[in-house]
C-alpha cells in the first residue's frame, strides 16, 4: 500500500540478522513480521508498519518496539534505534545503511559483547524534606525561625527555605553518584549518569558491562547496597541493549537515551 513505510527497530550486522517472527507493531490487525534488510555488512531489522513520520509513543507501540530490541539482544549485537522512527521504503532504509555502513560497523565493534545495566538509587524514607531538614542544621534553623510562634509567613525566607532545601538535596545526589559511580566503574567500560526524576531519586546510573560480567556486577551492586546507609534503597535492572552508550548521528538526529536515530 502507498501508505505503508518500515519501521525501524535498530541495526545490526548482516550475517547474525535474526529472525524474529511476528512480534513488531501492529499492521494490518496484527504483530508485524519483524525481518532484516541488509545491505552491505550492515542490516537493519525492520517491520511494516501503516504510518509515516512519527509514532505515537503509546503503550500499544512502545511494547512490542522494546520487545524486538529484548529478543534481538539475545542472538546478537543491536544498536537499537530511538523509538518512533519509519522509513519510506526498502530503498531509503538501504541508501541509509550504504551511507552510515562504515560508522555502524564501528560501533557494533565497540559494543559487541557488550550490555547495559541500569542502578537507580533512592531515598527511601516516608517524606524527604524531613529527612534532609534533620540532617542539616541549617535547614531546621530558618525552617523554625519561618514558623516558630505561629506568626504569619515570610514568603521571602519560604522561597530562601525552598532554595537551602534543593541546594542540599542536589548536593546529595551527587555524592551518591560520584560513589556509586567509583565503585562500580571498575566492572564496567563506561557510565552514563541521567538527570533523576522524583523528588526521592538520589541517581539514576548506566553502566556498560560485558555480557560475561554481568552476575559480578549484579553482585557487587548488592554488597554496596549492604553497605550505604538504610536510608537509602538501590535497584540495578538489565541486561538492557545498550540505548545509552550509542554514538551515532543520522540526518541530525542524537544518541541519546533514546537510542541511534
Amino acid at each position: 500500500m502507498a501508505n505503508t513505510g518500515l519501521y525501524v527497530y535498530g541495526f545490526v550486522r548482516a550475517a547474525d540478522a535474526p529472525d524474529l517472527g511476528c512480534i513488531g507493531l501492529i499492521h494490518d490487525g496484527a504483530p508485524g513480521q519483524v525481518f532484516a534488510l541488509p545491505a552491505g555488512a550492515v542490516a537493519a531489522v525492520v517491520s511494516h508498519y501503516h504510518a509515516r513520520g512519527r509514532v505515537a509513543p503509546l503503550r500499544r507501540n512502545l511494547d512490542p518496539h522494546e520487545r524486538v530490541i529484548r529478543e534481538a539482544m539475545t542472538h546478537t549485537t543491536i544498536l537499537p534505534a530511538a523509538f518512533g522512527h519509519v522509513a519510506r521504503d526498502a530503498h531509503q532504509v538501504a541508501v541509509m545503511l550504504r551511507r552510515h555502513g562504515p560508522a555502524l560497523v564501528r560501533e557494533l565493534a565497540r559494543l559487541d559483547a557488550k550490555v547495559e545495566m541500569a542502578v537507580r538509587v533512592v531515598w527511601d524514607v516516608e517524606n524527604i524534606f524531613s529527612h534532609l531538614v534533620d540532617r542539616h542544621p541549617e535547614l531546621a534553623e530558618l525552617r523554625d525561625r519561618i514558623f516558630a510562634g505561629g506568626r504569619q509567613l515570610d514568603a521571602n525566607a519560604k522561597i530562601e527555605l525552598g532554595r537551602l532545601f534543593e541546594e542540599r538535596r542536589e548536593a546529595g545526589r551527587s555524592d551518591v553518584v560520584a560513589r556509586v559511580v567509583d565503585l562500580l566503574l571498575p566492572l564496567a567500560s563506561d557510565v552514563h549518569v541521567s538527570r533523576v526524576h522524583g523528588e526521592k531519586a538520589a541517581a539514576d546510573l548506566a553502566f556498560l558491562v560485558t555480557r560475561d560480567g554481568m552476575q559480578a556486577f549484579r553482585d557487587r551492586v548488592r554488597e554496596i547496597a549492604s553497605d550505604w546507609p538504610p536510608e537509602f534503597a538501590f535497584q540495578c535492572s538489565g541486561p538492557w541493549a545498550p540505548f545509552n552508550f550509542v554514538q551515532l548521528e543520522f540526518e541530525s538526529e542524537r544518541a541519546d537515551r533514546r537510542g541511534a536515530a
